[in-house]
């Protein structure tokens, strides 16, 4: 199964950024464990200010995800952006079709930039299919009020560890850092490595998608224990997969060297975690 986790980032210069996150695992629901731990569960457009995240059937999330963004791409979807309609549009294109025989339940996590806005918005729709043959795909507004907010906070965790991820991410702010966004990819990050447990079916490498105030989606590198990985994939090319990249601590890295600015912001953890 997974943890997805959607957190707003608001810098102390007021710079906001919206991230989609998840772990790379792959589970067997048959036997409860890991069959692949180099799972993609993020996926960002080269061309729109949209990502994706996914929790469920693999299988057939990322083969809708696939075709939807090419479709995006190619200017076939006719929906503006930010709106439910187009959400609604993309339920309705036959990639978005439930497979003959589908694992399990699909939950797809679709983040936006509404530029039509002022200022600069971001949203978040969930879109959800029981995976049996008479359901329908069901649309929800997520986080509308604490995407509009003026400080980071933790909007969305769902899946096999998406309590235990609010939780982990509640305890981790009230220690020293505080409320802030890095906490969020921290409880992504402690849930991947099994702790408090490892009863989540959560585990592998962490990937992130991004959306700044300008431009289109991108994937963010994760530096995780010394290892360069990209959609949650290890790679020994590093440059050529992402141009943003950030280590466990959510520091920001030089995308040439994958080390820590010499100048920039350190961040750490006490010892307990927080």
């Amino acid at each position: 199964m997974t943890t997805v986790t959607a957190w707003l980032s608001v810098s102390g210069t007021g710079v906001r950024t919206f991230y989609l996150g998840a772990d790379s695992q792959g589970t067997s629901l048959r036997t409860g464990l890991a069959v692949s731990l180099h799972e993609r569960k993020v996926y960002d457009s080269a061309s729109t200010p949209e990502i994706f995240a996914i929790s469920g059937d693999l299988s057939w999330g990322s083969s809708f995800l696939r075709s939807l963004l090419l479709a995006i791409e190619r200017g076939s979807v006719d929906s503006s952006l930010g709106t439910e309609k187009r959400v609604e549009e993309f339920c309705k294109m036959s990639c978005a079709r439930r497979p003959t025989t589908p694992v399990c339940d699909l939950e797809v996590l679709y983040g936006v930039r509404d530029d039509m806005s002022v200022p600069v918005h971001f949203k978040l729709f969930r879109l959800y299919h029981a995976g049996t043959v008479d359901a329908k795909w069901q649309i929800e507004s997520i986080g509308l009020r604490e995407l509009g907010g003026n400080a980071s906070t933790l909007i969305y965790s769902s899946g096999s560890g998406g309590r235990a991820n609010k939780v982990r991410q509640k305890w981790i702010a009230k220690g020293d850092q505080g409320d802030v966004a890095r906490t969020c990819f921290w409880s992504l990050c402690d849930l991947i490595n099994g702790i408090p447990s490892s009863n989540f079916m959560t585990g592998g490498h962490p990937q992130l998608v991004k959306l700044d105030q300008q431009g289109h989606g991108n994937v963010v590198g994760v530096k995780f224990c010394g290892v360069p990985t990209v959609y949650g994939r290890r790679t020994t090319a590093p440059q050529s997969f992402a141009k943003y990249w950030v280590d466990e601590y959510f520091t920001q890295l030089d995308p040439i060297t994958l080390e820590r600015y010499k100048n920039g912001q350190q961040y750490g953890r006490r010892d307990d975690g927080r």
